[in-house]
C-alpha cells in the first residue's frame, strides 16, 4: 500500500514540475519493466536451486508460520526431520491440496534449509519458463517497432 502512495506522490510531483505525461508512462513501463525482470530474476534463482535438489520421499506435516519469513508455509517430514516449504501455501484450497494421510514426492535443498513441493516446482518452472518467453516477445515487438 505505501508503494502505492509513493508512486501517486511522485507522479502529483512531476506533473507539478512540468514533466510531460509521455515521460511518465516512459518511467511507468520502465518501472513495470524493472519490476518483471526482478521476478523472473527471482524464479530463475529458485528454478537453479530446484535443479540441485535431491528427491526425497516426505509425509505434509503442517501449515505454520515461515522461520523466515511472515508467510504460512507447508511443512514436510523427511526421516524424522521437519522442513518447511521454499513458497506460501495456498490457503484458498488448503484442504484439497495439503493432505497428511500420504506420502508426497519433494526435492530437499542442497542446504537442507527448505524442500520444493510440486506445487513449489510447478510454480518455479512455469512462472521461470513463462517470463522467459515473455521477455523474449517483448524483446521482438521492440526490435520490430
Amino acid at each position: 500500500m505505501e508503494f502505492v502512495l509513493v508512486i501517486a506522490v511522485i507522479v502529483v510531483l512531476c506533473i507539478l514540475l512540468g514533466v510531460s505525461v509521455k515521460l511518465l508512462l516512459i518511467g511507468a513501463a520502465a518501472l513495470v519493466g524493472l519490476m518483471f525482470a526482478a521476478a523472473v530474476l527471482l524464479l530463475g534463482v529458485f528454478f537453479v536451486r530446484l535443479l540441485f535438489a535431491k528427491k526425497k520421499k516426505a509425509v505434509f506435516s503442517r501449515i505454520d508460520k515461515s522461520p523466515r519469513g511472515r508467510f504460512k508455509v507447508a511443512y514436510y517430514v523427511i526421516d524424522g526431520t521437519e522442513y518447511p516449504n521454499v513458497f506460501p501455501e495456498e490457503g484458498l484450497f488448503r484442504s484439497v491440496l495439503y493432505k497428511s494421510s500420504r506420502s508426497s514426492t519433494v526435492f530437499l535443498a542442497r542446504n537442507k534449509r527448505f524442500v520444493y513441493d510440486k506445487f513449489a516446482c510447478a510454480t518455479c518452472i512455469i512462472g521461470f519458463a513463462a517470463g522467459i518467453a515473455a521477455a523474449v516477445y517483448v524483446t521482438a515487438l521492440f526490435l520490430t517497432t
